[in-house]
């Protein structure tokens, strides 16, 4: 589902990025420390999480990613899609929506996803030592690294409305938290060329539908879909709000072949009512979804 609200439009970030948590990358926001507030915010936070809806009682989580830590980030990236599509209970909430994670200022809530917020779980599950840790990188990524003081308040929530977040999905890949570019080494990339008000024509690529090797993507791979300009619907989240993807899932890899994990809010007439997070070929969902003209790819 792609970010419309006016929340979600925040500023473009260019600022120094350093290492951290082996490959994560951490952008340091205007020189600001967390020596002092910092850590109290961050465990704020992690209490909050320690309260909320999970996929997995606390104890599970941190066992399993105990137990997994040698696999490759993109291989756990793919388990736990996997885990969220099998789950019972898991439903379809756009996150600034009643009861959706932005409108309840928190970091899990793991039976209510809508695209964005299965990427995010995924991800920081994925690379994270334990549930305390797998918010710490949820504040590290989500708010391009700024002082948790800056975003968690006095209860653990945190601001969604804060400068720091990354809103644009555009802006999420090119800041490499959600894995490296790889657009142009899984097909035949080509520049976008009507561009939109904040990414101006040939300044990304993609890769339009026909040109995706489906065979050279991987487990865990993430597939950002770009809005089909050609399209009205499409065109006018372009033209109106400045996007340029609108929707976005996970790779599983099944017998050889790619396989879309994401959160549907409607259905798909042969393969799911939607509602939830699901799984279908990816090469099916890329040609009956009209609105998109291709795709960009991250890989962790």
């Amino acid at each position: 589902m792609a970010k419309v609200r006016s929340w979600w439009l925040g500023e473009a970030f260019r600022l120094p990025v350093l290492p951290l948590l082996g490959g994560l990358a951490l952008v340091l926001a205007g020189g600001a420390g967390c020596a002092v507030a910092g850590p109290d915010a961050l465990a704020r936070a992690q209490a909050r999480a320690a309260r909320a809806d999970r996929l997995l009682a606390r104890a599970a989580e941190d066992s399993l990613l105990r137990t997994e830590q040698d696999l490759p980030t993109a291989v756990r990236v793919g388990l736990w899609a996997r885990r969220f599509q099998a789950a019972a209970g898991v439903r379809y909430v756009f996150g600034p929506a009643a009861d959706g994670y932005v409108a309840e200022r928190d970091l899990v809530r793991d039976h209510r996803q809508d695209c964005i917020s299965l990427l995010y779980r995924c991800a920081e599950l994925a690379r994270a030592r334990s549930a305390d840790d797998a918010v710490a990188v949820a504040l590290q990524t989500r708010f391009a690294g700024a002082d948790p003081a800056a975003v968690v308040d006095a209860e653990g929530r945190v601001d969604y409305d804060h400068p720091s977040h990354l809103d644009y999905s555009l802006d999420m890949i090119r800041s490499g938290h959600w894995g490296a570019d790889v657009t142009a080494a899984v097909g035949v990339a080509r520049p976008d060329t009507v561009g939109t008000a904040r990414y101006p024509a040939g300044s990304y690529a993609y890769l339009p539908k026909e040109a995706l090797r489906e065979g050279a993507l991987s487990e865990g791979d993430v597939v950002w879909f770009v809005l089909d300009p050609s399209v009205p619907s499409a065109r006018r989240l372009r033209d109106e709000h400045g996007l340029v993807i609108g929707h976005v899932g996970l790779v599983v890899i099944d017998d050889g072949q790619p396989w879309l994990v994401h959160a549907a809010v409607s259905g798909l007439t042969g393969w799911y009512e939607g509602g939830t997070v699901v799984k279908v070929p990816l090469g099916e969902y890329l040609a009956r979804m009209e609105r998109f003209a291709g795709v960009m790819v991250t890989r962790f």
